[in-house]
């Protein structure tokens, strides 16, 4: 949406993965990766610049994620239980682009040691690798001879 603020719209960014699982009993990709993002984002966004690092030049990262045992300092709660973001409606692009049993989120699971996550598959969902089932032959598609 051209000219709306990113936070304005991030409470409609709710994907269907999103309603499958609540991300708020994980937060391993919090403290899995650096959260790293172009150093104007920061500032769209509004984020507080204590929780933005700079990186070089051209690029920040979410403060504490540039580290050998990255934590976002904007995670409170423990990985794995109750978790949420300080930040969340402010959240950089790499957070926003992460979704719920993606192959970071699977990634940084497994590196929490926290079972993977099962996606129904019926389900279509944006952004998650879901079996692929054969279709069956629709009931009023016969051949007729």
């Amino acid at each position: 949406m051209p000219g709306t603020h990113p936070a304005a719209i991030a409470g409609a960014e709710l994907t269907a993965a999103a309603s499958l699982f609540d991300c708020r009993d994980c937060g391993a990709c919090c403290a899995s990766f650096r959260v790293s993002f172009y150093w104007a984002e920061a500032d769209a966004l509004g984020l507080p610049e204590a929780l933005v690092e700079q990186l070089s030049p051209w690029y920040a990262c979410l403060a504490g994620t540039n580290a050998a045992s990255p934590r976002c300092q904007a995670l409170q709660g423990e990985v794995g239980h109750c978790v949420t973001c300080a930040v969340y409606l402010q959240r950089p692009s790499p957070c926003r682009e992460l979704q719920p049993g993606d192959a970071q989120c699977s990634k940084a699971r497994l590196a929490w040691r926290l079972p993977a996550l099962v996606v129904p598959s019926t389900e279509k969902v944006p952004g998650l690798a879901a079996a692929t089932l054969p279709m069956p032959a629709h009931p009023a598609r016969r051949d007729r001879r």
